[in-house]
């Protein structure tokens, strides 16, 4: 299996920018927040833009949980994907990530700055900031099925 990543700080467009990437790079799926996307669909996971603390979804995002991090191994395994995107904020979180879902460490890391301007990160992080916007990246009706408390 390949892996890729995608890094840079909260806020700043990686979910927003994740599906364009990952259909350049024909990567199958996606590691976002705890979640595992594939196409339209969440196939697993817990967003960690669902817990009620930061720390509560670092962890999440993380898969610091055995149970959690056992679910999205075996999800993984089922999908039986040849590529993968995982979104970070650092590099030692995307290789953390990697190393507790058994993956490869990833074999190229985009930073935001390499797939979308200053003015578009200005634009994430003052949506960010100003109305606490969160983009989980599948339809929303998907978003709506599994986290029906999230909009």
């Amino acid at each position: 299996m390949e892996v890729y990543a995608l890094i840079g700080p909260s806020g700043t467009g990686k979910s927003h920018r994740a599906i364009k990437l990952a259909h350049q790079l024909d990567a199958q799926a996606i590691i976002d927040d705890g979640l595992l996307i594939q196409g339209h669909s969440i196939i697993a996971g817990s967003s960690a833009k669902q817990q009620p603390t930061r720390i509560a979804a670092i962890k999440t995002a993380i898969f610091l949980d055995d149970k959690q991090a056992d679910i999205m191994k075996a999800a993984i395994n089922e999908l039986k994907v040849e590529r993968i995107l995982l979104l970070g904020t650092s590099t030692k979180m995307v290789e953390h990530i990697a190393s507790r879902l058994e993956l490869p460490k990833p074999s190229k890391i985009f930073n935001i700055t390499d797939v979308a301007s200053e003015k578009d990160i200005r634009k994430a992080k003052f949506l960010r900031n100003r109305y606490n916007k969160h983009v989980i990246p599948a339809p929303i009706l998907e978003v709506k099925k599994s986290f029906p408390n999230a909009l």
